[in-house]
């Protein structure tokens, strides 16, 4: 399975699919540390080497399409964070309509997001309930699908930290039967 990282930060989410079978065909990050570890992790072996776009923006998804079985993205939280002002909508990193461009323009079979548990009562849920709005016509303009948000403690998958985050998984071509 072939995964393009949105926002892919350090590699985390890779990282962890890695072991699954996971690989990552492009890395698409914009802080320049960030990027810095992602290539370290690359020459050491624990990131699979593929190349990194520095621009969600201006970045064409439709070069990957018919390429990339999974799209993850733990796009930027500090519009939703509890920790910050919460902006949503009016924050200049709310990502989210690019995030989903991508994914329209790959068409994966798969979507993994990850972010703060703000993101729930940001602008009173309405933002994830666009979020999961717009991945269900996503899913369904692909002959239907499955959408679902958790929000997990990392503790739950072994992180060291006690911090809870959000999870949104959306699956095409399954029914509630298959996930």
């Amino acid at each position: 399975m072939n995964e393009l990282a949105l926002c892919a930060g350090i590699g985390g989410i890779s990282s962890g699919l890695r072991p699954l079978g996971v690989r990552t065909v492009c890395y698409v990050e914009k802080a320049p540390f960030a990027v810095e570890v992602l290539r370290a992790r690359m020459r050491s072996g624990d990131l699979d080497d593929a190349p990194v776009w520095d621009d969600l923006c201006t970045f064409d998804g439709r070069v990957w399409l018919g390429r990339v079985d999974l799209v993850t993205a733990g796009f930027p939280c500090p519009p939703f964070s509890v920790a910050g002002s919460r902006l949503g909508r009016e924050d200049e990193r709310y990502l989210w309509p690019e995030v989903l461009r991508v994914v329209r323009e790959v068409g994966p079979r798969f979507v993994l997001l990850e972010n703060v548990p703000g993101l729930a009562t940001a602008d009173g849920g309405s933002i994830l309930g666009e979020i999961l709005g717009q991945l269900g016509e996503w899913a369904a303009d692909r002959g239907g699908g499955l959408v679902e948000y958790h929000r997990l403690p990392a503790a739950r998958v072994g992180a060291p930290q006690l911090r809870d985050r959000v999870w949104i998984v959306a699956a095409t071509g399954v029914g509630q039967a298959d996930a």
